[in-house]
């Protein structure tokens, strides 16, 4: 059986060129970044805490799970937009695109 790869691309604010990166199954958005080495605030370890692993959803928004619990209560806190969402809280499933806020 042929495994499907699926693309993020990733846009990080005040730099040219997008990155992209692949995968293959369901996986959370952090740890995805965190294993290709993209550079993302994470103060909080990934417990959804902090909201610095905030990134904004460009387009196939319904590749992303619904908001955790954890992550609708920040979302109403800070007064995310519906394409406000935390990586540490997010599994994506589908190719993607997001950008990132400059670090």
């Amino acid at each position: 059986m042929k495994v499907s790869t699926k693309t993020l691309t990733i846009l990080i604010q005040n730099k040219e060129n997008p990155i992209d990166v692949e995968f293959t199954d369901k996986i959370n958005l952090l740890e995805l970044l965190n294993a290709n080495k993209i550079d993302i605030s994470q103060s909080c370890g990934g417990f959804g805490i902090c909201t610095t692993c905030r990134v904004y959803v460009l387009n196939n928004s319904s590749s992303f799970s619904e908001r955790t619990e954890i992550e609708v209560e920040r979302a109403q806190e800070r007064n995310f937009s519906d394409h406000e969402r935390l990586c540490c809280q997010s599994i994506i499933s589908e190719s993607t695109e997001i950008r990132l806020p400059s670090t």
